[in-house]
């Protein structure tokens, strides 16, 4: 502070040197020649000292020290802004805690609704998928039914009426014996008489074609091509 009181006497002085100098000096050269040729030298003559009177001085006490933020308690201050900072934080986890659990509820929400509409898609597919197998299993009985009604049962007549013996009466055994001899069999004489050589030759025509041996079946006499 002391060097500043220095500084500010020195510019003091300089200032009112400087007023005194321009003060005393005109903007004329004339007008002063003119002046000093009219003043006599019977007057006194001032002095430099005499003319600039100094202004006295003033003296700048010392202050108090400078404070940037007056009377401002900066802990207290920053233990209030870390409050609010610590508010704003609660209040943003809180915000976020609940946006997660609204989140989170509304998630099991449709996660429950998707699982009611699968277990009921999945309830109606169980249940088409019975009546397609009824269905099938009605198909499928009707078609056995259809298939007895129309082939086995007549193939069934057909194959017991094929195995069915035709008594021999003479014209009957004439007429094979001459289809047998017409075949490459011998039955021997055509007589009409069923004997040991026309039994032969039916036995060996029957198991030629595949056919049920033994007696003179309405099959062997449709292979044969003779009517009964």
């Amino acid at each position: 502070m002391k060097s500043s009181k220095i500084k500010v006497l020195s510019a003091s002085v300089v200032f009112l040197f400087a007023a005194g100098l321009l003060s005393g000096c005109g903007d004329e050269p004339e007008d002063a020649a003119n002046q000093n040729q009219g003043m006599t030298t019977d007057g006194p003559i001032q002095s430099v000292e005499t003319i600039i009177e100094p202004e006295p001085l003033v003296e700048i006490e010392e202050t108090e020290e400078f404070e940037p933020f007056g009377n401002i308690d900066l802990e207290e201050e920053m233990s209030s802004m870390e409050g609010i900072l610590n508010d704003l934080s609660d209040a943003t986890s809180d915000s976020i805690d609940s946006a997660t659990e609204a989140a989170s509820d509304s998630i099991n929400t449709v996660t429950e609704k998707t699982r009611e509409t699968t277990d009921k898609m999945l309830g109606a597919a169980g249940e088409m998928v019975d009546d397609a197998e009824k269905a099938v299993g009605e198909v499928r009985e009707d078609t056995i039914e259809t298939l007895e009604a129309t082939i086995v049962e007549p193939a069934a007549e057909v194959f017991e009426d094929s195995q069915e013996v035709v008594a021999a009466t003479p014209e009957l055994m004439r007429r094979v014996q001459q289809a047998l001899a017409n075949a490459g069999y011998n039955p021997g004489p055509i007589d009409g008489i069923s004997g040991p050589r026309t039994l032969t030759a039916i036995k060996n025509f029957q198991q030629d074609n595949n056919l049920a041996a033994g007696g003179l079946t309405k099959e062997t006499l449709r292979t044969l091509g003779v009517g009964f």
